[in-house]
């Protein structure tokens, strides 16, 4: 695979597939121009975007250059080459939250450990309110820490997928699992609600709950089922 995208990135190496997505397929690359700096392109799967799409990314891009912090990994680009469209940023050698998790004792996450993660975490994404941004996106799988010193980052700044847009939403597991699991009654539409800075909190709230119980507060295969239980339990 990492073959294959070298003839249709000339501009890049992959080095090492990092994971892969319902939208996306990620990557740890470099620029032939500065094979110094270690990128993360994320390859999205949509075999087409409309113009007002790209537009957006672009702009959000621009409007994410805003934000100034060291626990913070920003888009850099959104690029096309030929029929493949990514979004660039700098790579940082970490794991997810969640593969983290899975790594800790059975008896649970020591709570000095916990306290230390999350005390950053809220930090940063205060400063990120404070700036007018909402990320929208919180979940685990968009941070990444480093297992020895805990030094954290939040990713994925943009996502190709609005909630709301997916008709009858998608019955794909690890879309439920890995998203929707963590998305804000008010993100999906079913309520009349706006989205502001406390969909953010909603999402940290249920990933701080994951990491200290170990299981999410609640969950179902059915999405339907999963966005009835945020809205009424």
């Amino acid at each position: 695979m990492v073959a294959e995208m070298k003839t249709v990135i000339p501009n890049y190496d992959l080095v090492e597939k990092l994971g892969e997505g319902p939208q996306s397929i990620v990557y740890k690359a470099f620029h032939k121009k500065n094979p110094n700096r270690s990128l993360t392109l994320k390859i999205l799967k949509a075999a087409s975007l409309s113009e007002s799409q790209k537009a957006y990314f672009r702009q959000k891009i621009q409007h994410l250059k805003i934000l100034h912090d060291s626990h913070l990994i920003l888009p850099l680009s959104f690029e096309e080459k030929g029929n493949v469209r990514f979004i660039t940023q700098d790579y940082f050698e970490g794991v997810t939250l969640d593969e983290w998790a899975k790594t800790r004792p059975k008896n649970g996450i020591i709570l000095d450990d916990f306290f230390a993660i999350a005390c950053k975490l809220a930090e940063v994404l205060d400063k990120v309110h404070k700036t007018g941004i909402i990320h929208g996106g919180i979940k685990p799988h968009n941070i990444l820490i480093q297992p020895e010193v805990l030094d954290i980052r939040l990713i994925d700044f943009i996502t190709p997928l609005d909630v709301r847009d997916v008709s009858h939403f998608i019955y794909d597991r690890s879309f439920v699992e890995g998203t929707l699991a963590y998305t804000s009654p008010e993100q999906t539409g079913r309520i009349n609600h706006r989205v502001d800075f406390s969909t953010d909190l909603y999402s940290l709230g249920i990933t701080f709950y994951e990491l200290l119980t170990g299981r999410l507060p609640f969950f179902s295969t059915d999405p339907l089922e999963l966005i009835h239980s945020h809205l009424a339990e």
